[in-house]
């Protein structure tokens, strides 16, 4: 788990501490000094049994330090406590490090004269703040940073819900809060105080891992739920009781007072809802699909630039754990540049077809393009690098048996070669029509490999990554190792859908909508940087395989030509603009078909009641 961290802010000359009576300070002299900094140390800042080496190792090898910055409190000639005080002049920073007073002086209030040396030292350099780092469990520590004026910073997941804990425990109300950079962040509060964010959730079905984040996570509210089916509204009732507002009508749902929306209905019907959400100034979390025609892009685009409202794409994917381990170790430089990556999401369908289609000839799963649901394998690259895509090819595998048995009207599989801004591709694999299931990722890069294990070779494949990168370009002598995924949620998303990343989209567009800046959600550019290549991929795939440039709607120029293209597989939405779901035309699928699915579903739902 990380540590905790925080700043103190200079506020003018500090008053100096007049010891208690039998103390004194001392500076380090000598090696005859180590003993007793490790006797004061040994409160889970070094090992009982530590020696010179863990001394040299905590003071020479940090950074700007020397045996100068460390000073003592004695008693009859005896380190009973001390404290590091690290000046960074490069930065203007100061640190306080290595603060540990004997075990048998503990509880005798020696922290804060300790600070308070240690402060006055760094102060008397041009300081911009203060920095140290710490643990929950050293809870007298803890209390004497912030009695001193060390505020907490928002630098890591689940931070303030740690701080919030942390205030509850010592019944402190309420603490400002910083970013890393030292700016403001807010106000937080002790966690039987704090604000909770109010939720209500759009398809009671889908939607059941976001509510049950929202009565189980302790910093969102459940206040409200809508679904036009009411065998699902019923089952909501009976889950979370009569605290929870109901609805069929989804503009009476939208005056419920509640801060964000999350759109769990069908993948198709996302925008026009978001859309509402959006300019009832309602946060909104949009389920996969993002859009299906270009129409709705440019509506989505100009409807979150012109409200300023906040809209999160839950592409839950890029939160598996083998994934968001890639990103993390991509953005500290381990891969290098990126050069090449492959995304899978193959889903054998058959086996629950009547559970999510009930037999409809024209739901959207039936009508949906082999290019359209790309997101799953395709965003998680994107997410992980940051790169725009510019191009794709697509390439269709032919319609097959399952598809016909299914009533889909697609091919099995469609594959997309995206290229990105920097010349890097991206393979992208999917489909519903599969023999087997299948979830990977393998990315390389200047510096080596890093891919999740397949689902064959282990249970829950997508929660192992293995390593193989140089520690710089040209080494080539490297060793493969599989990484830690976990961090420090892990323990809380246990148990939540598609291995725990249900529960990061969630606690992510909350602690987004909390207002944290560097929330790790993903906004409407990067959620139409994963959509859009499964439109242009069918287009290709219908042009022979020619490669199409993806549109950037970032740039306001380019939207107007995309406005009222309505382009899509759904009748419902595309007017005169119809195009067929299989490249080279929609096969004919018998009535007998969607029946069969109809009858199944019927049985299921009855059996299920």
């Amino acid at each position: 788990m990380s540590q905790l961290k925080m700043y103190y802010f200079p506020k003018g000359e500090i008053e100096e501490l007049t010891l208690p009576e039998g103390y004194s300070v001392s500076y380090y002299k000598d090696e005859s000094d180590v003993d007793g900094w490790l006797a004061c140390c040994r409160n889970g800042l070094v090992d009982d049994d530590a020696g010179h080496d863990e001394f040299n190792g905590r003071i020479y090898d940090h950074k700007d330090t020397s045996t100068d910055d460390i000073i003592f409190i004695d008693y009859n000639g005896e380190h009973v406590g001390t404290i590091t005080a690290i000046y960074h002049p490069e930065e203007k920073i100061g640190e306080v490090h290595m603060v540990g007073v004997r075990s048998d002086f503990r509880g005798k209030g020696l922290g804060k004269y300790l600070n308070n040396l240690g402060l006055r030292r760094i102060l008397k350099n041009d300081v911009r703040f203060i920095y140290l780092t710490t643990d929950e469990w050293r809870k007298a520590a803890v209390k004497s940073y912030l009695s001193a004026g060390f505020q907490p910073v928002q630098y890591d997941i689940g931070m303030q819900e740690r701080w919030e804990k942390v205030l509850e425990e010592f019944n402190i109300d309420s603490v400002d809060m910083v970013y890393e950079d030292g700016t403001f962040y807010k106000k937080i509060y002790k966690s039987s105080i704090a604000p909770k964010v109010k939720i209500g959730v759009l398809g009671a079905g889908r939607g059941r891992g976001m509510m049950d984040y929202c009565v189980t996570a302790g910093n969102a509210e459940l206040v409200a739920i809508c679904d036009n089916w009411e065998y699902n509204l019923n089952i909501a009732r009976e889950r979370y009781g009569d605290k929870v507002a109901y609805y069929t009508d989804y503009d009476e749902f939208l005056k419920h007072d509640m801060d964000g929306v999350v759109l769990a209905n069908y993948a198709n019907a996302h925008v026009p809802f978001a859309i509402k959400a959006l300019k009832a100034g309602k946060a909104v979390l949009s389920e996969v699909l993002p859009v299906q025609t270009m129409a709705e892009a440019v509506a989505l685009v100009e409807a979150v630039e012109e409200t300023g409202t906040l809209y999160a794409y839950a592409e839950n994917y890029c939160y598996m754990p083998a994934p968001k381990e890639m990103k993390r170790l991509y953005e500290d430089g381990v891969l290098g540049k990126f050069e090449y990556g492959e995304g899978e999401y193959m889903h054998n369908c058959e086996p629950i077809w009547h559970e999510i289609t009930r037999g409809e000839p024209d739901h959207w799963r039936n009508n949906m393009s082999a290019f359209y649901y790309c997101t799953h394998s395709l965003g998680p690259v994107l997410h992980m690098c940051g790169l725009r895509p510019v191009k794709v090819t697509g390439f269709e595998i032919p319609f097959n048996d399952r598809m016909a048995r299914m009533g889909a009207k697609a091919g099995p599989i469609g594959v997309e070669m995206v290229t990105l801004e920097n010349g890097a591709v991206i393979k992208s694999v999917h489909g519903v029509g599969v023999s087997k299931n299948s979830v990977w990722y393998s990315v390389y890069g200047s510096k080596g490999r890093m891919e999740s294990f397949r689902e064959d070779g282990s249970d829950d494949g997508v929660s192992h990554l293995y390593v193989n990168c140089d520690k710089y370009e040209g080494q080539n002598d490297s060793e493969p190792y599989e990484a830690d995924t976990s961090d420090d949620l892990t323990e809380m998303s246990a148990g939540n859908g598609h291995s725990g990343s249900d529960f990061y989209t969630m606690y992510h567009f909350v602690d987004a909508v909390r207002g944290n800046k560097n929330a790790d959600i993903i906004d409407v550019y990067e959620a139409l940087d994963m959509g859009l290549p499964g439109i242009f991929a069918l287009k290709s795939a219908a042009a022979g395989g020619a490669p199409m440039d993806l549109p950037n709607l970032k740039n306001k120029e380019e939207r107007d030509f995309w406005r009222n293209n309505t382009e899509c597989t759904d009748p419902t939405v595309a007017g005169d603009m119809l195009i067929p779901s299989y490249s080279k035309g929609n096969p004919e699928i018998p009535a007998e078909t969607y029946k069969f699915w109809a009858d199944k579903f019927e049985d299921w739902s009855n059996n299920k009641k």
